[in-house]
C-alpha cells in the first residue's frame, strides 16, 4: 500500500537490469526505482537504498565482445585462474563428486550445442550418436567435451576396479580435454584476436622496414593481405572486393581489357571505389621547381591519376558486364578515384613543396590523393587505440 507521499511513484516494471529499492520515509513502502545517475551517467542511490543487480545480469568473459564488463590484466588473470583450476578439489575423497561433476559440464555443452539438438539430454543417450554428429566438428568444443567425457567415463571404471594406473591416465587425458573444452570456450576468439593485432603489428613493421621499396608488386601483395590497410582512407565502412579487378574495356578478341589496381565498394551504397598505387618511392612532384616556390605534379602523379580516371570511365561503361562477369552487386554512381603513392614525410622537405602538393590535393576533384606514410599513420593510429606496439626495423 502506497501512502499520499508515495501514490504517484509507480514500480518499474522491468527489472533485467540494475535498480534501487527505496524505502518510503512515510509508509516504509518498498519503492523499486531507477533514476539517472549525476550527469545522466549511471543509477542514482541515495542514502538508505538498496541496490540490486538483477541475477545473471554481469557477464564475465575473456572476450570483450561476450561480455558486459572489463576486466584488468590481474582480473583476466583471476578470471583464467577460475575456469581452469578453480574446481580442483583439495580433497581426494569427493573424486567421485569431481568425476559426477564432469559428466554435468560436458551434458550442458552439449546441451547448448547447434549440432546436437536431435539429441534429448534429458533421458539416456548413446554416445556414439554423438559421435557420429560430430565426426566432422573435430575443432569444437563439443568435439573435446565427448573425449572429456568418455575419458572421464573410462576414470570412473578404473576406481571401480582398483586400478590405479589406468585411472591416473584416464584422468590425466580427461583434464586435457576438459582443458581444451574451457579453451574453445573462453579464449579462443581472445587468442585469434590477438593473433589479428599481431597482423597489424606486422604490417605496420614492413612499412617502417620498406620505406624505399620501389617494387610496386610488393605493395600489392602487402595490401591484397591486409585490405583494411587501405580500408583506412575511408569515412565510410567499404568492402573489398578483388585486387587487380576487371573493370571492363575487353573486346570480341579479349584484348583491351582493364584491370585497376584494387576494387573497393561502399558498404551501404554499393558505389564503386576503385584504387590504383605506386610505390613510397615514386615522385609526387617534380624535382625543379615550375616557378619560383612553386612545384608542379610529377609525370609519376599525373599519369596515375589519368589512368585510374581512364579505369572509371571504362567502369561506368561496362559496369553490366563487369558484375556479370564477377558476380558482385556493384553500382556506379559516382565512382570515387584514390591514387596512393610517395612519401610526403620524405620528399615534402621544405614549406614550398608542401603546399604546392597540398594546393593540387584540395583541387583534384575527381582523384582522392594518398601518399603512402599517411596511409600508415592510419593504421598506427588504429594500433595505438588497442594499445599495439611495434618495432622500426633498419632495412
Amino acid at each position: 500500500m502506497s501512502c499520499k507521499k508515495c501514490e504517484d511513484i509507480a514500480d518499474i516494471e522491468d527489472l533485467s537490469f540494475p535498480y534501487v529499492i527505496r524505502q518510503c520515509s512515510n509508509c516504509n513502502r518498498d519503492i523499486k526505482i531507477r533514476e539517472p545517475g549525476e550527469g545522466g551517467k549511471g543509477i542514482k542511490v541515495e542514502k538508505g537504498d538498496r541496490f540490486q543487480i538483477p541475477a545473471g545480469f554481469i557477464q564475465f568473459s575473456a572476450n570483450p565482445l561476450a561480455s558486459n564488463t572489463k576486466l584488468t590484466r590481474s582480473g583476466l588473470q583471476y578470471y583464467a585462474k577460475l575456469v581452469f583450476i578453480g574446481d580442483v578439489s583439495k580433497n581426494e575423497e569427493k573424486l567421485d563428486e569431481i568425476i559426477e561433476a564432469n559428466e554435468k559440464y560436458c551434458i550442458d555443452i552439449f546441451s547448448r550445442s547447434e549440432h546436437l539438438r536431435e539429441i534429448d539430454f534429458t533421458k539416456d543417450f548413446e554416445i556414439n550418436d554423438i559421435f557420429e554428429k560430430l565426426e566432422n566438428q573435430k575443432s569444437t568444443a563439443e568435439w573435446w567435451a565427448i573425449l572429456f567425457t568418455m575419458f572421464n567415463y573410462i576414470a570412473r571404471e578404473a576406481i571401480e576396479e582398483n586400478d590405479a594406473r589406468k585411472a591416473a591416465w584416464a584422468m590425466g587425458s580427461a583434464e586435457r580435454c576438459r582443458s581444451m573444452c574451457v579453451y574453445k570456450e573462453h579464449f579462443d576468439d581472445v587468442v585469434f584476436m590477438g593473433n589479428s593485432a599481431r597482423r597489424i603489428i606486422d604490417v605496420i613493421s614492413t612499412w617502417h622496414a620498406n620505406k624505399t621499396n620501389n617494387i610496386e608488386k610488393f605493395w600489392q601483395d602487402l595490401f591484397n593481405e591486409n585490405p583494411y590497410v587501405l580500408s583506412q582512407v575511408f569515412s565510410v565502412p567499404v568492402l573489398f572486393i578483388q585486387d587487380n579487378a576487371y573493370v571492363g574495356g575487353m573486346k570480341t578478341d579479349r584484348k583491351n581489357a582493364k584491370f585497376v589496381d584494387f576494387l573497393f565498394k561502399g558498404e551501404s551504397s554499393n558505389d564503386a571505389i576503385l584504387i590504383e598505387i605506386k610505390t613510397p618511392e615514386a615522385q609526387i612532384l617534380s624535382k625543379n621547381p615550375y616557378r619560383k616556390s612553386v612545384y608542379v605534379p610529377s609525370r609519376d602523379m599525373t599519369g596515375a591519376a589519368q589512368q585510374v580516371l581512364n579505369y572509371r570511365r571504362t567502369l561506368i561503361k561496362d559496369v553490366q558486364s563487369v558484375v556479370s562477369k564477377d558476380g558482385h552487386k556493384l553500382e556506379t554512381f559516382d565512382p570515387k578515384c584514390i591514387v596512393i603513392m610517395g612519401n610526403a614525410e620524405k620528399e615534402l622537405n621544405c614549406p614550398e613543396k608542401r603546399n604546392s602538393f597540398e594546393l593540387f590535393r584540395a583541387n583534384s576533384k575527381d582523384v582522392e590523393i594518398v601518399t603512402f606514410d599517411e596511409l600508415f599513420r592510419k593504421a598506427e593510429t588504429l594500433a595505438s587505440l588497442f594499445n599495439l606496439v611495434w618495432k622500426e626495423k633498419e632495412t
